[in-house]
């Protein structure tokens, strides 16, 4: 006789074999959107990975400034007993290019990352709020709501940086807040179809509170816009903080990313072309991989969209 303990790991098996062929289900359908994914995978193993690939220090002037690319490093610092070249060079005080690439990459992606996850969660649940209860509750929501849409996103999150300061958590809300718009929009649409749904009626006239409907009923059955919009907008926030970074109003030095590097090393490209070139390739190939994902993600969820514009 099978005992729990068996019964679980077999339960847990079928799971991850279950998880196997959607993955490679996926994959042969959407082959651009896994080369994507392992692409994206790549840079973020790295970045998040840093201090294994470079022995420099982040912000320490190690050697000569502006060094070029694969230039031998003075001083001590090896990798596993190697003496270890700057690979990028460094920058224009001397800090080693591809640590402070590595380092800003991991700063670029959590922005990427976390930034839409706290902007959609919000604008979600407001518009599946207003959705729900309707009347001075969803007038007010959407109001708000279409003030923030008519101005810029990139305008709303300058606002908010410069009133509360250029740190990383600033960062993170100021593109969140730029972000919670669309998906209360989207969002509030979707409710609006489940509002109506039987088992909305059923547990009301069982007594369930509002609250517990929302949470219970029409947020879980809300997650194929939400993580559709999650996906397409990783890489505008990626984008929107390399923005807000290059125009001073972002990431504050020392601290890296690739939109600060990018505008450190705009004064002096004529002699270092590579300093700009390198975040700015990165950036475009992280946003591109992203965008990319983001419509696979959209076209495998949304059933309006299955089978057309498969990548």
């Amino acid at each position: 006789m099978a005992t729990n303990t068996q019964i679980e790991t077999e339960e847990k098996k079928i799971d991850l074999g279950a998880v196997w062929i959607s993955v490679k289900r996926f994959s042969k359908t959407f082959p651009s959107a896994a080369v994507a994914i392992g692409v994206l995978c790549f840079i973020a193993f790295l970045a998040f990975s840093a201090e294994l690939w470079t022995p420099f220090p982040r912000d320490k002037t190690i050697s000569g400034r502006l060094l070029p690319l694969m230039d031998s490093a003075k001083g001590s610092y090896t990798w596993f007993g190697l003496a270890v070249p700057h690979y990028l060079g460094t920058d224009d005080i001397g800090r080693d290019f591809f640590t402070r690439m590595l380092h800003g990459g991991r700063v670029s992606i959590l922005v990427g990352l976390i930034s839409p996850t706290i902007g959609i969660a919000f604008g979600a649940i407001m518009g599946i709020i207003g959705a729900y209860f309707g009347g001075a509750t969803d007038l007010i929501i959407q109001r708000f709501t279409d003030t923030l849409m008519s101005i810029p996103s990139i305008v709303v999150s300058m606002a908010v940086t410069i009133a509360l300061g250029f740190t990383l958590p600033v960062v993170i809300l100021a593109i969140a807040i730029g972000i919670s718009p669309y998906a209360s929009r989207l969002l509030r649409s979707h409710a609006l179809t489940l509002r109506g749904a039987q088992y909305i009626d059923a547990a009301q006239a069982i007594g369930a509170s509002h609250w517990r409907i929302i949470f219970r009923h029409i947020v879980p059955n809300s997650w194929a816009p939400w993580i559709v919009m999650l996906a397409v907008n990783v890489g505008n926030a990626i984008v929107l903080e390399a923005s807000l970074s290059y125009l001073g109003i972002g990431i504050a030095p020392p601290t890296p990313s690739w939109g600060n590097l990018l505008s450190r090393a705009n004064s002096f490209w004529h002699d270092n072309p590579h300093l700009v070139i390198i975040p700015g390739l990165t950036i475009t190939i992280v946003v591109l991989c992203a965008n990319i994902f983001g419509d696979a993600i959209r076209d495998k969820l949304d059933p309006r969209l299955r089978g057309v514009g498969a990548s």
